[in-house]
């Protein structure tokens, strides 16, 4: 019963996470505790404010996979790819226990980002992110209660859009803001659901080329508690790059590496904190062309 009741409540909080929420794909996120919402143009930016995109130029891949609250059957899978100020990214969670998939739900989104103005002390940019999601359940349990004999509960889908702006002067001050669906459909049949609507505000400051300090407020739409998030990344060297943050409601701690090879190679590693949950591990690695 035990099991069973933590099994619940893993699978609850991430379901009402995946579909856009969840906010610490990649490494660097999880690392951060999440204080991405600002600063300068990067790789996985292809998961995040698709306004740093604008200035991302070349084409890069990245993957990364974790066990959400380090549960086996909360495999947490995201890949992307860019070019230029265009990026594609796929994200898939797929719940199975004891071998039968419970559900699955993967997102695709195709971002853009745009230089709205630019001199030599500032930029403004902006991007949005198209996002269409697929919710697939599996069987009912039936009368034997193991599945064997369910019938099929069907999939859903929907979409979403995303809408990011951030300015910035002497590219050392950062100031971003990031609306995740705004503009979305319902998930389901008749009475549906709306996708979950959440904003977010970042600050970044670069004190010296190789430090950035990064400061985020994030609220989910209808609800009354914010998240204050806190993330710093230092580059050690030209090879290893050192991330730590921590966030409040609920308080988390979170820390990484990332370890640059061959010039265009990169391997990272996140984890992130709980107060109540095990520690989320996620792992990336990522390339330029």
């Amino acid at each position: 019963m035990k099991y069973f009741i933590l099994s619940v409540i893993s699978i609850s909080i991430s379901f009402t996470q995946v579909f856009s929420s969840y906010d610490y794909t990649g490494s660097r996120a999880t690392a951060m505790s999440g204080a991405v919402t600002s600063g300068p143009s990067g790789l996985y930016n292809i998961f995040h404010n698709p306004a740093q995109l604008s200035q991302l130029e070349g084409t890069y891949y990245i993957n990364g996979f974790c066990d959400i609250f380090n549960q086996e059957f909360l495999p947490y899978f995201s890949v992307g790819m860019s070019f230029n100020s265009y990026a594609i990214n796929y994200e898939e969670l797929s719940t199975t226990i004891d071998g039968v998939e419970l559900s699955s739900e993967s997102v695709i989104g195709l971002s853009k980002g745009f230089t709205f103005y630019s001199d030599r002390q500032s930029l403004i940019q902006s991007g949005f992110r198209f996002n269409f999601y697929q919710l697939n359940l599996g069987e009912s349990s039936g009368i034997s209660g193991d599945g064997s004999d369910g019938f099929t509960l069907g999939n859903t889908s929907g979409y979403g859009i995303d809408l990011g702006f951030q300015g910035i002067l002497n590219n050392r001050f950062f100031i971003a803001y990031y609306m995740q669906n705004i503009i979305s459909t319902d998930m389901g049949y008749g009475l549906g659901n709306d996708l979950p609507k959440t904003l977010s505000i970042g600050l970044s400051y670069k004190p010296y080329e190789d430090l950035l300090t990064s400061f985020d407020i994030n609220q989910m739409a209808g609800k009354p508690d914010q998240e204050i998030r806190f993330g710093i990344e230092y580059y050690l060297s030209d090879v290893w790059t050192l991330r730590s943050g921590i966030q409040n409601n609920p308080n988390r701690f979170s820390f990484g590496l990332e370890y640059k090879f061959l010039e265009k190679y990169a391997f990272s590693y996140g984890l992130l904190t709980h107060h109540i949950m095990p520690i989320t591990h996620q792992i990336n690695f990522s390339f330029k062309f």
